[in-house]
């Protein structure tokens, strides 16, 4: 299992930039304020060069083609990391499908011509008897598929109907077991407590988890935490704990490296 951290809102640039310099595999965008997010996504995928920049995208909002838009272009500002967060938010189920059906559509390599049970692409609007039977959204993304989760109330329907994973928040066992399972998890700060939540999420089959530090700890603190004790523990089979316990070792005698 690999782990990710969740950024505070206001803090996106420097929290992706250690995370980075820590070795974890990605960041999340977007968790308290969706309204916000491809923007801390942004900020977040500007100040990091390798992690996967997760966002949060709550549909309901905005016009799915707008929203694939956005992503398009955050997905070449960051040069392929993009991932997809996607929120169903209060919509139900047949129209939260068919609006994540138009953004991936919109996301693909070729021209949109959708007609769902919600929206219309293009809308084909009786005055604009001119308007193409087809659109593209440009430019187009830098990966060849951005990869999307799901969560919100109407997640596990709308994963069964797709295939998309849906992102766990309890360390249940995953019924069916896939290549990327993703979760989420806050954690306090305490070695103990947090080793064992980590292992447990780790033996529930999640493969990604993004990890909420607590809002008054120390960020340097934490992100040692989770990469020198939480991330060998469960990335590394049969990990010998006395490593990652041990003090750090005394610099050489005459070793002017820093």
């Amino acid at each position: 299992m690999r782990l990710g951290l969740a950024l505070a809102e206001g803090r996106e640039a420097d929290m992706a930039r250690l995370a980075e310099a820590h070795g974890l595999f990605g960041v999340l965008t977007g968790w308290g304020d969706p309204m916000t997010a491809i923007i801390a996504a942004v900020y977040a995928s500007t100040a990091t060069q390798h992690i996967r920049v997760v966002t949060r995208v709550q549909l309901g909002l905005e016009h799915p083609v707008t929203i694939a838009e956005e992503l398009s272009i955050l997905d070449n500002v960051n040069n392929g990391r993009t991932v997809v967060l996607v929120d169903t938010g209060d919509l139900e189920h047949e129209a939260a499908a068919d609006e994540i059906a138009v953004v991936r559509e919109a996301l693909s390599c070729r021209p949109i011509q959708h007609g769902g049970s919600k929206w219309n692409v293009p809308a084909g609007l009786p005055a604009n008897v001119t308007a193409p039977s087809s659109i593209s959204v440009t430019p187009k993304p830098a990966q060849m598929e951005i990869p999307f989760w799901v969560t919100g109330s109407m997640a596990a329907t709308v994963a069964a109907a797709s295939g998309l994973a849906v992102l766990a928040q309890h360390p249940d066992p995953i019924n069916e077991p896939r290549f990327v399972q993703p979760g989420l998890a806050t954690i306090s700060g305490n070695l103990k407590l947090d080793r064992e939540q980590v292992i447990a999420w780790a033996a529930s089959g999640v493969t990604h988890l993004m990890l909420q530090p607590p809002e008054e700890a120390e960020l340097d603190a934490i992100l040692t935490l989770m990469s020198r004790h939480l991330g060998p523990e469960v990335m590394m089979p049969q990990f010998p704990r006395v490593m990652s316990e041990s003090r750090v070792p005394l610099p050489w005698p005459g070793d002017t490296r820093r």
